[in-house]
């Protein structure tokens, strides 16, 4: 009886033991999970905290000076981009190519040395050539609705093949206009024999070519003093430049033609891209494009003032009427179609640029 007493007395305890050892694991188990629990939730706390501190520098490289539409809308660009991102984003704009010229600032955005680039090179976008084409816009409102365009939008993609992203493109200054100190032009044949200063530029030397000028190829830099040595009768720039480098004191003529622009380009470091948050990429673009329709906007209402300017000066400014631009535009379509022998462009490509705008091709 002694013995059996003993042994169930054994057996109790077994089970106590047991029982408190497996409820002691259970618990330990509890507390593990539960801590590994925290451990995830402090982690995720973390890197929320992490995310929400950080802040991204964008330092903006140009070679314009600080009075340019290009500095000032850059300006407004900073002010809408910081406010809408709690100062999330820090904008530095670099005028006056502090950070080298915009082939070096465009190299510097492509191997991630810079954040953007304003004005950069166009080589980095090949098809972009296609908007410098003589008169396919007949009003900076459809050169504006053509760079914003999804043919544009598309070509310039191009750019991601040199770790760039495009942010904005718009017109550069404006339209190009002719000056000379021969005699007024409201004619392709006034244009015939003069020796007409043009940039390297194919579309332009061709046009100028068509039209019986002799373009002749000048370094801007020198660009003054060969107007007023007579070395070249004439040149093509937008008016600001025809103001600001003072070529109405050497110059008797300007031509009001709206001949052609060219496309500005901002260029964006594509790493750099790629490591913003969505919603701030989504900033960026809106206030990229309000940054160029105020650089426009300053365009637009600055050119009257250059050409009251200009006047003043004693140059003689001839504003062509509709129909009288129209009359070069036979002169610009064999421009379009050597484009397109020559391999520059497709005959759809200009196409569909030009069907934009509601033109469309002849040949």
């Amino acid at each position: 009886m002694k013995k059996t007493k003993i042994f169930i007395g054994i057996v109790c305890t077994f089970f106590v033991f047991c029982f408190t050892s497996c409820t002691k694991n259970e618990k330990k188990t509890e507390q593990n999970e539960q801590k590994s629990e925290n451990s995830v939730k402090e982690s995720i706390s973390e890197a929320a905290k992490k995310s929400d501190n950080d802040t991204f520098v964008m330092r903006i490289g140009h070679a314009q000076t600080e009075s340019s539409p290009r500095h000032r809308s850059l300006v407004l660009f900073k002010e809408q981009v910081e406010k809408a991102t709690n100062g999330k984003i820090s904008i530095e704009i670099y005028a006056n190519g502090s950070k080298g010229d915009e082939t070096e600032m465009t190299v510097a955005v492509s191997e991630g040395k810079l954040e953007a680039v304003r004005g950069g090179d166009l080589d980095y976008v090949p098809k972009s050539q296609l908007l410098g084409l003589p008169m396919i816009a007949d009003s900076l409102s459809d050169a504006r609705k053509l760079c914003y365009s999804d043919f544009v939008k598309e070509m310039l993609s191009e750019a991601e093949a040199s770790n760039m992203f495009v942010l904005a493109v718009g017109d550069d200054s404006g339209f190009r206009q002719i000056t000379n100190s021969v005699h007024p032009i409201r004619k392709p044949s006034d244009m015939k024999g003069l020796k007409i200063r043009a940039p390297q530029i194919v579309a332009t030397v061709n046009f100028l070519n068509e039209l019986g000028a002799s373009a002749t190829v000048v370094p801007f830099t020198e660009l003054y003093t060969a107007l007023s040595e007579g070395r070249v009768a004439g040149q093509e720039n937008p008016l600001a430049l025809i103001d600001s480098s003072r070529f109405y004191e050497v110059q008797k003529y300007c031509t009001i033609i709206n001949y052609q622009f060219f496309p500005e380009l901002m260029y964006v470091s594509l790493s750099w891209w790629n490591s913003l948050p969505k919603e701030y990429q989504n900033i960026l673009t809106e206030c990229a494009r309000a940054m160029m329709d105020e650089n426009a906007q300053i365009t637009d209402a600055e050119n009257e003032a250059y050409i009251k300017h200009i006047k003043s000066a004693g140059v003689e400014v001839v504003e062509l009427s509709p129909l009288e631009r129209k009359a070069f535009i036979p002169y610009a379509e064999r421009v379009w179609e050597k484009y397109v022998d020559d391999g520059f462009a497709t005959k759809q490509e200009v196409k569909d640029m030009l069907s934009i705008v509601g033109k469309s091709v002849k040949w």
